[in-house]
This record gives structure tokens, sequence and C-alpha cells, in this order.
């Protein structure tokens, strides 16, 4: 017998053959373009153009499917460095933040799927250095381990939050949605009749609209300088 390894044609018929790696990356494009509900093996297997059958060869079930999808997306998740220097700290994290709204943006669902599944989106090496590196970026900034910790995972939450409910709709609205809701002042949900004894919400409807950027900038912005302010206050906490 040769010592070479036997691999696995990339085609048969013409057709792509499967990798559990390839079952992954097609779930989470599948997500894309379908949402969470719509994921089953079987929706999954259709659009592929083989059996459910063929699937579980690759992945044991649902939960393993979307397991591997989760994996697919952490490992393609590559954020600019981030400098701890006075001069360059404020900028480097607003362009974190910026670039990590972008990854969840191209993989829309992942999140809700994830959050809704109990699948944990930190575990891949991939995920866990950018994890580390962004705790460590924090505590080089001047914040106790314990805040820069807390701060990693409030910059995840505030730019996860701001996707799902703020992205979400507008880059795939939903067929009951009003598209000119999506800009208005007040939101349908803060909407009234009867603005007597709301002079605040009254005035709202004044005001020009402003887009999901700008929304998005304020955020990090007020982020921002709460990292600022804790990190002067840092040497005089203890935990």
């Amino acid at each position: 017998m040769s010592g070479t390894t036997r691999q696995r044609p990339t085609h048969r018929k013409g057709r792509a053959t499967l990798t559990r790696q390839g079952v992954g990356e097609a779930a989470l494009a599948f997500l894309g373009r379908h949402g969470p509900a719509a994921l089953t093996m079987r929706s999954l297997a259709a659009e592929l153009g083989v059996s459910s059958r063929a699937l579980y060869n690759y992945v044991d079930d649902r939960r393993d499917l979307i397991t591997v999808a989760a994996e697919v997306f952490q490992a393609a998740w590559r954020p600019p460095a981030l400098d701890p220097s006075a001069e360059a700290w404020r900028a480097d994290l607003r362009s974190f933040c910026a670039d990590l709204r972008a990854h969840y943006r191209r993989h829309p669902g992942m999140a809700t799927l994830a959050l809704s599944e109990n699948i944990t989106l930190a575990t891949h090496p991939v995920m866990l250095r950018n994890v580390d590196a962004l705790i460590g970026f924090f505590e080089a900034v001047g914040l106790t381990l314990a805040d820069a910790y807390r701060a990693c995972m409030e910059t995840i939450r505030l730019v996860v939050g701001f996707v799902e409910f703020d992205d979400g709709p507008r880059d795939r609205p939903p067929a009951t949605l009003d598209p000119a809701d999506l800009q208005a002042h007040p939101p349908p949900w803060l909407r009234t009749a009867d603005a007597d004894g709301l002079p605040h919400l009254a005035r709202l409807a004044e005001l020009a609209q402003d887009d999901a950027d700008t929304r998005f900038a304020f955020s990090v912005d007020v982020f921002t300088a709460g990292i600022a302010a804790r990190a002067a206050d840092g040497p005089r906490r203890t935990k």
C-alpha cells in the first residue's frame, strides 16, 4: 500500500461533496437568508440538494448543526488591533465596535438562535483569543481586571443588542412593518394619539430623522466616555 492518505473527492457528479465545516457554513448562510425559525435538517438538506440522512453523516442533530454554524461564525471574526495608548484607545474601541457590528450583520440570526438554543458563542480558539485580547485592552487602558471583564462583556452586549433591535428590522424588515416606521420619531411603540401631559414625546415629531449609524455612534461614544471615567478612577478601585 502507498504511504499517502486517501482524500475524499471534492466533487461527485459535478456537485461539491459535504464536509462538517461546509455544512456549518451552509447553515450560517441559510440563517442569513431565511431566519432562525426556518433552519431545520430537512430545510437545509433541501437547499443543498441532498437528503436529510446525508447531513447526519456530518452533524448529530439540529443542535449540533447550530453548534457547527456557531463555530464557523466565531472563527470568521477577525477584529482590528487595539492600541491602549492614551492617544489611540478611544478611536480603536470605536473601530472595534464598528467591526463587530459588521460581523454580526453579515450573519443575521446567529445571535438570536444561539441564545434561544443555549449555544455558546465563545468556544472557538479564535473567539476566545479575541475576547482575551479585549479584556487585556481594557485593563491596559486603566481598568481593574474585574472591570476590564465587565467592559468586555458590555462591549459585546452593546453591539449585539444594537444589531438585533436596531439593525435587524432594517436589514430584514418584517412583512407587517411599514418601512416609514423605521425612521419615525417617536417610533410606533411610543406613539400616542393623546400627547397631553407628554410634552417631550410630542416634541420628538419635530426632530429631523437620523439613521442607524448615527445612533450606533452615539451609543459607542457614551460607552467610551464611561470607560474613560471609570479608568480615571481605576487606581483607587480594589475590585
